[in-house]
Parts: C-alpha cells; structure tokens; sequence
C-alpha cells in the first residue's frame, strides 16, 4: 500500500494542497466545516503526516540528540546508571512531544564529528554524558546548541549531578562507624568526579583522626570488569590486608564480590564492600551491596526539564543543579571482625 500524502487528501476532498497543509498546522482561517471534511478523510485514509518535513518547512525541529560518549568503542549501554537516567529523561521528553535521535559519526553516510551530526540532524537539543575531555564532545559543548549534561560541573552548559564529595564522605564515614580504619579505595580514571569522591574518601578519614595509609587509594577504570578483578585479588594478597574495599561502581562492587568469593573470602565477615550509583541490580546480588544512591529517575526528570526549558527559550542562562542522593546500608558492610 503506497504512502498517503496531502496531495491525496486534497484531491479527495477537492480542495488545494495548502489548505490542507493549513488544517494539519491548525491555522485558524479555515471554515470548520471545511476543516471538519479534511480531519474526517484524514482519519479515513490513515494519513500520517511527515514530521520531518513539518519540522523543515518551520524550521523547527522535535529531535533531541543523545550524545553518549566513554571512550572508543565503549558502548554507553554497558552503563546502567546511563540507561536508568536515560529511561527518565525519555519519558519525559516524550511527554512534551519530542523525540531521541542518538548521536554518532554517521552524517549523510560519511565520517563526521557529533557536532556536525547534531547540525545534519537538526536536532533542537542535546544531552550529554561521559567523557567531557573529548575534543569532539568539548566542540558540542563551545556550539549554541541547546545541551544539558550528566555529571557536569563546568560554566559551558546546564549541569545536573549528585553531590559525589557528600555522598562518597558519607559512605565512608558510615565503614568508620562500624570499626574499619583500614579501608582501601578503589577509585575511578582521573577526573572531576573522581577527584571529589577522593577528597570525600580522605576527609572522612582526617575527621576521623585515622592516618591515610600510602596504599589506601588504588586506580583503576569505571566498570572496568578485568581491571577490578586483577586488582581485587592483589589487594587481598597484600601482606596487610584491609577491612573493607569501596569501589567505584555498583558494577564494579559486583565483579569484587565476585573475586572475593573466588579467593575464599567472606563479605562481610573478612570483607566488607561498598560501591556507588545505586543501581537496581545492587539491591538482587547477594549479599545486597551497601552503595551511594544517585536518584536516577530525579536526574532524568531535571535534565529533560532543563533541556526543554532551554530549547523553548523559557531559559538562557547556564548553571549546575544538584540532585540529592542517598545511602542504602544493605548486607556488604559490617563491623570489623575481630579475629582479623
């Protein structure tokens, strides 16, 4: 069955193809009887009106860019922090009748950047997440392109985030409350966030009185599976070994569980273990991971707030907005065992 267009429905109804168009753009000079035979024969023939075109013709646009970026050939749905905020943000774009396009290399069949992907596009607006360094990302950031990101914390655009200095001091003061003074961190790829949930980790322990022991900080990569694994199974090989293990992710907690158990370590009676993000997942392994919530569905909902405000001009100016997080206490944290 081909397409049906206005010229259809205009022959249909013997009428012009812009007096269709103008009852499709609700105009108001249209008789309503007129109007009334056009919406019928519409509804009829099942037309569905290009968006596309529409969007053109007003040079306007529906398309919100979703421009995720964590590296080369990192999927950003490995994330689910990523897909849970994403989830949010969608539902409430949606229901403000916009659209996700996703943002890639690919401009009219060729390589281009995600700046000249957004233009080609015609997106209204862009989300960002991940890799803020990137120089392709740092040219979405410096363009006039409406944008809101994740996690940002910088003047070039809307920011929302969770206070990660609060939420990781407090995981760490709640792992001081329950006896543990020899905690090893292992922290995130350099950047912003990891550098405030250091500062959290380190000022929690000076507040505690307990020195920070030369090893107490390990790197390693977000959700860097191989990575945790390799290093979990170092940390407990050391000569002393700690009481507990924070580590960066929830994802990440997850593969240290896993290593434990494969050394023949208990969690939490050697070990106890904390990760970050609060994901639903955190909440089915066993045992149930003590974790700094971020308010995924909150985020979401801000960010969309902020974009469309931005892109409908009820907005122009940009700032960082802080949504509150929270500690769950599940069952991989306890008191310091004393046998050890």
């Amino acid at each position: 069955m081909s397409n049906i267009t206005i010229y259809d429905i205009a022959k249909k109804c013997n009428v012009s193809p812009s007096t269709v168009s103008k009852v499709l753009n609700n105009y108001q000079a249209i008789p309503q009887a007129t109007k009334d035979k056009i919406l019928k024969c519409i509804k009829d023939m099942n037309y569905i009106p290009n968006v596309g075109a529409k969007s053109l013709s007003k040079r306007t646009s529906r398309n919100v860019g979703v421009l995720a970026y964590f590296g080369m050939d990192i999927s950003p749905f490995r994330y689910t922090l990523f897909t849970e905020i994403l989830d949010a943000f969608q539902s409430e774009v949606n229901a403000n009748n916009y659209d996700l396009l996703f943002i890639s290399h690919n401009v009219d069949g060729r390589n281009g950047s995600f700046y000249q992907n957004c233009v080609s596009r015609n997106v209204a607006g862009v989300i960002l997440f991940g890799d803020y360094g990137n120089k392709e990302m740092k040219e979405v950031l410096e363009s006039k392109l409406p944008k809101v990101g994740f996690d940002y914390m910088d003047d070039a655009m809307t920011g929302v985030f969770t206070d990660n200095y609060v939420e990781m001091k407090n995981l760490t003061k709640h792992l001081i409350d329950l006896g543990h003074k020899h905690i090893v961190f292992i922290h995130g790829e350099s950047n912003k966030i990891t550098q405030e949930r250091i500062r959290g980790f380190q000022d929690a322990l000076k507040e505690a009185g307990i020195g920070e022991r030369s090893d107490s900080l390990v790197e390693s990569k977000y959700h860097d599976v191989e990575s945790i694994k390799n290093i979990t199974r170092n940390i407990v090989h050391r000569i002393s070994v700690p009481t507990a293990i924070m580590y960066p992710d929830d994802r990440s907690a997850m593969t240290g569980l896993s290593a434990l158990k494969e050394e023949g370590i208990r969690c939490p009676e050697d070990i106890s273990v904390t990760g970050f993000d609060g994901i639903e997942a955190s909440q089915i392994v066993s045992p149930h991971l003590t974790t700094a919530k971020q308010d995924a569905e909150k985020l979401g909902k801000t960010l969309a707030h902020k974009l469309i405000a931005l892109m409908e001009k009820k907005e122009d100016d940009s700032h960082g907005i802080e949504v509150r997080g929270s500690l769950i206490i599940g069952e991989s944290t306890g008191p310091v065992n004393p046998d050890r």
